[in-house]
């Protein structure tokens, strides 16, 4: 999607000295960058035609129908075809061992275990990095940078994500390359080393365990009722049999039996599971519960700070129950900028098999964690034809969209090229572009 230099790029340009490399990783070397009081910068899309969110070609059939493969963005066609698949997964140990490994900070992405990370490379010191990487084990660090106002300076996140490499292009030069890397584990930063001559930094981290809590009322009922305890291939006999086991098992205990139940883990994936049966996913949501809490955490539109509270918590449990409660703030999602509305919670889909959220990267490096919804309004589009060039999703075109309001660029319109390829339009916002605004609560009724 090359036309979409007011980004900037992530790595763009060559060699930088030890001062400039954060203004690389930043991705605002080719902004024309203009100070306001209310946001980092402006960036001036023109011209602009405004438009409303509706279809202008509405169609009889179910606007929600879908004939797109929800694979095909996984597979990041848009880096070329000359990228060399890797074999193998590297695991480190947990807690107790520190490592020391190469990090690579980013900005506006919160890289989570399962989640696929496209780069375009164009930084040298970056390019040095993934080919010592590539020699090893292929895993570096990954930290989100943060800032607390517009007038601070970024600081590392206290936990990320192992990244490991599982393509890469064959053959690269020492002017760019093309990855992609998929979270592995996550783990918390001790410390980060700067390093000399605009290389990256190196850091020590301790990876985070990952505990997977026992039943308790199983711990507490007789030794010899614990085979009754193990699921049955009839999910409904073994509900019913758990049921009566529950009430037994209560009956001895101080704590009543709907206190359990806020914690059983098969109740939270099934709770979580009827709450996500609302929002369309076009794949398979994963049922085992690390899976899960995962799959939901890379899928919340929520800003950095939010999003890394689930990578801070040790068990399925505590985060199952965190995004229960988060989904339960009915909200919108907003400007971030100037908190106009753009869409609704309701709104959000999956055009791809890896969930309601994907990662993808320009033509120039700069990293998207992109939001799909149906419809949008508040949003004005560039003046130009829709484009087909690096598109994510094969065989829709994309134009750039800015938020009327405050102009600031949102994400793109992406509007189908071939006649049976359905939804025939929808949007891809930026997380790093919206927040929410909490209209309310509800009670799931899941």
């Amino acid at each position: 999607m090359d036309d979409e230099r007011s980004e900037g790029s992530a790595w763009s340009g060559s060699e930088v000295d030890g001062d400039d490399w954060m203004e690389q990783v930043r991705g605002f070397g080719e902004l024309e960058e203009v100070p306001d009081s209310d946001s980092d910068y402006e960036y001036r899309i023109l011209p602009t035609l405004t438009v409303e969110a509706p279809p202008e070609n509405p169609e009889p059939s179910d606007p929600h129908e879908q004939t797109f493969d929800p694979n095909l963005p996984m597979q990041h066609a848009y880096l070329g075809n000359d990228l060399t698949i890797l074999h193998g997964r590297t695991l480190l140990d947990e807690d107790e061992v520190a490592h020391w490994m190469p990090l690579l900070p980013q900005i506006d992405v919160v890289l989570v275990p399962g989640q696929t990370l496209p780069l375009s490379v164009f930084h040298l010191p970056t390019i040095q990095m993934i080919n010592r990487v590539l020699e090893g084990n292929r895993i570096f660090a990954t930290v989100c940078m943060l800032r607390q106002n517009t007038l601070s300076d970024y600081t590392y996140a206290d936990v990320g994500t192992t990244a490991e490499i599982y393509e890469v292009q064959e053959g690269g030069n020492n002017h760019s390359m093309r990855i992609k890397a998929i979270g592995r584990q996550r783990f918390k930063l001790l410390e980060a080393k700067e390093q000399s001559g605009g290389r990256l930094p190196t850091a020590r981290i301790k990876i985070l365990p990952e505990i997977s809590l026992s039943n308790p009322m199983a711990e507490m009922s007789f030794t010899g009722l614990n085979r009754y305890w193990s699921k049955t291939s009839n999910e409904s006999e073994t509900v019913k049999k758990i049921r009566k086991l529950r009430s037994n098992v209560s009956a001895i205990s101080a704590i009543p039996s709907w206190v359990y139940d806020q914690y059983d883990v098969d109740r939270l994936v099934k709770r979580m599971l009827c709450v996500l049966s609302s929002h369309k996913a076009v794949s398979q949501i994963p049922t085992d519960p690390v899976e899960l809490s995962f799959w939901v955490a890379r899928s919340l539109p929520l800003p950095d700070s939010k999003r890394l509270i689930p990578l801070r918590m040790n068990c399925a449990i505590q985060r199952l129950r965190w995004e229960l409660s988060t989904l339960e703030e009915f909200s919108h999602l907003c400007c971030r900028h100037c908190y106009q509305t753009i869409a609704n919670h309701g709104d959000v889909f999956s055009m791809s098999a890896e969930g309601l959220q994907g990662t993808y990267c320009n033509l120039y490096g700069y990293v998207y964690e992109t939001i799909t919804i149906y419809k949008a309004t508040g949003l004005q589009l560039q003046n130009v034809p829709p484009s087909t060039n690096a598109s994510w999703f094969p065989g829709y075109a994309w134009t750039v969209a800015a938020c009327s309001r405050c102009r600031k660029h949102m994400g793109w319109k992406f509007t189908a090229v071939e006649p049976e390829v359905k939804p025939r339009e929808f949007w891809g916002l930026c997380r790093r572009s919206l927040t929410t605004k909490k209209v309310g609560s509800f009670k799931l009724q899941c």
